[in-house]
């Protein structure tokens, strides 16, 4: 006689019912982590529908939301089905755009578009509730993060005269980071996705599903005309009007991120033709989240490509090996 953990083990659709579920729950209820649940869910629904079906997968899902109400009314717990329903979506939407084998750009687009709508809709709803206009409240969001961020600084073993600088110009960092607040919901919104579809295809790999148009990420290439958008953003910081320089920052902002991920395809090329270890890959991605000034190199290397071509003689190397 089969036990019961031999027939959970053994069952697929149980299996990623369970996952589906724990992430759901995870991104709801469990504090400080949630917001590590919430980022990878889209993953987890990504894989589950290229492993093991679209409906197969959004059946668990809708019962996982059902559950997760249900528990929030008679707990009276304030849970943000906002976020999950929005992650899970964008989940959905990646798996559907790549089953159909769409294009990179379009997969990122679509589910990036479904975040940025669920934030503007989120800034929109709750405005409309408190009678107020939806920008005081990205106004008080970025002072309530900066004031957050300030005080972790204030704990860590930073020198006295750091922490005070920081504290004498609070309000100009309150005032950038509420000016670039559009393009930060951008970068933050295709960034999630663009991670998402990383791990998920490498999971797929794994188990032996190959999808075209995302293995050939390490030759992604920004448009050409991006060129154009940047140098103009460039020039317009210089017109003494303020709404005009907050707006092309902003531009320029988004350009620079978008040869950052060209910088990311270049050197993942490189990896890969070197055949790199994977441990040191890695350590060399930590080391660029842990000192963002690293980025500033990789989005040079993104943006000198349109008249260099590194990928270019990376090729030749290798053929010559």
């Amino acid at each position: 006689m089969k036990t019961f953990g031999s027939f959970f083990t053994n069952n697929n659709f149980l299996v990623s019912s369970f996952v589906i579920f724990f992430f759901i729950v995870a991104a709801a209820f469990i504090p400080f982590l949630d917001i590590i649940f919430l980022i990878f869910l889209p993953t987890i629904i990504f894989f589950y529908c290229l492993t093991r079906g679209i409906i197969k997968s959004a059946v668990p899902f809708l019962i996982s939301l059902l559950l997760l109400f249900l528990i929030s009314y008679f707990f009276h717990f304030d849970t943000s089905y906002v976020a999950v329903l929005t992650m899970v979506l964008a989940g959905l939407t990646i798996a559907v755009f790549a089953f159909k084998n769409v294009a990179i750009e379009k997969i990122v687009i679509y589910a990036s578009l479904i975040i940025i709508a669920s934030i503007c809709a989120y800034f929109l709803y709750t405005g409309f509730n408190q009678n107020t206009n939806p920008w005081n409240l990205v106004y008080k969001f970025v002072t309530e993060t900066v004031e957050g961020n300030i005080q972790i600084y204030g704990k860590l073993p930073l020198d006295n005269e750091d922490i005070n600088y920081i504290k004498d110009n609070k309000q100009a960092l309150i005032d950038f980071f509420n000016g670039i607040f559009p393009s930060l919901v951008l970068i933050v919104s295709v960034f999630t996705v663009w991670f998402n579809i990383l791990i998920g295809r490498n999971l797929l790999r794994k188990q032996g599903v190959l999808l075209s148009k995302l293995e050939g990420l390490s030759r992604w290439k920004a448009p050409e005309f991006t060129i154009w958008i940047f140098i103009a953003s460039c020039a317009l910081l210089f017109v003494p009007l303020g709404q005009i320089r907050v707006f092309s920052l902003n531009i320029l902002i988004v350009t620079c991120f978008t040869y950052l991920l060209q910088g990311f395809a270049i050197i993942s090329f490189l990896f890969q033709n070197k055949n790199v270890p994977y441990y040191f890959r890695y350590l060399f991605y930590f080391l660029i989240a842990v000192q963002q000034i690293l980025m500033i190199p990789i989005i040079a290397v993104g943006l000198f490509d349109i008249w260099i071509d590194f990928r270019k003689y990376f090729q030749k190397d290798e053929t010559t090996n």
